[in-house]
Formats: structure tokens, sequence, C-alpha cells
């Protein structure tokens, strides 16, 4: 068990939404950022609270074991950074590209229109995955023999369901780590605020 609670430090209860979770997140990150004279320590359990429960595995785990899963949680972290980072990266391509002064280029903006446009991909690409699970869920129903005879076509049907069900599960946790994201580049007034704050707290 861990001492840590992660409602506590955002000020929540235990039954709180997404929406709440992302409010709550935004007006302790602030405060508690170092370089606004918070103090490093809780700037880091603010975010670590938040990067628990934006996740709906990790925060199942703490919910029913009081068990902060340390490993899982700093991956997503890390995750959550590494695509901040791909933003970043190709939103420098891009104005070194076009000529633009990189001193007088806002990154947030151009980084924030990435990642919505990945956002809305991803949102689309799982509503497709889903849909193709009902459909194939709903042929291997229509298809199923009666006896417990193998049927290699409903054997199929069912590595196909699976294949998609893996797939939808990634897409799922991209967009979750898009919208983590999304939120990170609402917090910041710079992109060198951004990237202090990311290495702080990875």
């Amino acid at each position: 068990m861990t001492e840590f609670d992660p409602y506590l430090v955002l000020g929540i209860g235990r039954k709180a939404e997404a929406g709440a979770i992302k409010a709550a997140y935004k007006r302790k990150v602030r405060g508690a950022h170092p370089d606004r004279g918070g103090d490093a320590a809780d700037f880091i359990a603010v975010v670590k609270a938040f990067g628990l429960l934006s996740d709906p595995e990790l925060r199942r785990i703490y919910d029913e074991t009081g068990i902060v899963d340390v490993e899982n949680l700093r991956t997503f972290r890390r995750d959550v950074a590494t695509v901040l980072a791909d933003m970043f990266d190709a939103a420098v391509q891009s104005a070194v590209a076009t000529g633009l002064r990189l001193g007088s280029v806002d990154f947030i903006a151009l980084m924030r229109t990435a990642v919505d446009k990945g956002s809305a991909e991803a949102q689309s690409q799982s509503k497709q995955i889903g849909i193709e699970i009902e459909a194939l869920t709903a042929l291997s129903a229509r298809i199923r023999r009666n006896g417990d005879g193998e049927n290699i076509f409903v054997d199929r049907l069912t590595a196909q369901v699976t294949a998609k069900t893996d797939q939808h599960a990634a897409i799922k946790r991209r967009l979750l780590i898009l919208e983590t994201a999304a939120v990170e580049l609402q917090n910041y007034e710079s992109d060198v605020e951004l990237i202090a704050a990311l290495q702080t707290a990875t």
C-alpha cells in the first residue's frame, strides 16, 4: 500500500469524472510549478496524481488496491513527453522549412494544432475499428453451428476480432496520451516552460 493519494493531491472526490480531473489538474499544476514559485515536490505529486487518475487502468488498480503502479505511470508520462517532443520537432521543422524566425514562432500553438489533429484522427480510427469489431462479432454469431464441433470460420473470425480488439486498445491508449498532451499544452504559456515541466516530471 502507498500513502500517496492522488484524489487528495488534486482535491477531488473518488467518483470524479475525466473533466473534473483535468480541471483540478489545471488549477493545481500552475500554482505548483517551480518556475512560478511552487515547490518541485508538490509539482511532481500533482503531475503524478493526474497521470494516475487520467489512465483508466492505473486508476482502477489504485482504486481496488491502493497501489500505485509506478512503472506504468512512468511509462505513461514518458509516452506523453515523447508525443510532445515529436510535436515540437515537427513544429520546428515546419518553421525552418517555411523560413520563419524561430524566436518569434508560437510553438505551443503549433503543437496544440498537431495534438488536436492527432486526437481527431485517433477518434476516427477508434470509431471505425469499433464498427469493424461489431460487424465481425455479428458475422461470427450468424455462422456459428449448433453443437461443440470445431468451426474453422468462427475460429478465424475470433482471431480477427482479437487482433482488432488489441488494435482498438492501442488506439484508445494513444488517444488518452494525446488528450493528456492537450491538457499539458493548455497549462503553459511558452515552450521553455513546458519543456522544463516535462523534464521535471518524467
